[in-house]
This record gives C-alpha cells, sequence and structure tokens, in this order.
C-alpha cells in the first residue's frame, strides 16, 4: 500500500471527514479511503435503508409470536359483514 500527502484540503471536507470518522467510529485516514474508494467508482454506496428500523429497533422471535397472537383475531372474517 502506498501513502498519500494531500494539501490544501477545504476546512469544510476537513469537518464532514471528522464527523464522518466519528459517526462511523472510524480514524479520519480510514474515513478519508472509503471516501477516495466509493467517489473514484471503486467501490458502491451503501444503500440507504427506507425505514424505521434505527428508531423502533427489532423484535425478538418471542415478541413477534406475542404480537401475532394478540392480532390473530383481526385475521378473522366475520360473516355477517361479508356475506
Amino acid at each position: 500500500m502506498s501513502q498519500l500527502t494531500i494539501r490544501k484540503i477545504p476546512d469544510e471536507v476537513v469537518k464532514q471527514l471528522k464527523q464522518t470518522a466519528r459517526h462511523r467510529g472510524h480514524s479520519m485516514n480510514s474515513a478519508a479511503v472509503e471516501a477516495l474508494t466509493r467517489g473514484l467508482g471503486l467501490a458502491p454506496f451503501p444503500r440507504r435503508r427506507r425505514d424505521l428500523s434505527a428508531f423502533a429497533g427489532g423484535w425478538s422471535a418471542q415478541e413477534l409470536e406475542k404480537f401475532r397472537r394478540a392480532t390473530a383475531v383481526f385475521e378473522a372474517i366475520d360473516p355477517e359483514v361479508w356475506s
């Protein structure tokens, strides 16, 4: 592997790089290598998740089963209403 020195990096780029490294728990060097690799098209960008799992978390198998049992009544079809 090679080493590279880059001069005159804009302050905003350094700020964003530090923030990215801190957020991911990586070093500045690791964050910079990742940004360069993705920016040059040598690695794919991660797909963004479009769900609420970051806010709501996930269910265990036991919690899912408890939910299914509690909501099973909603799956039943009332013949009086649908006849």
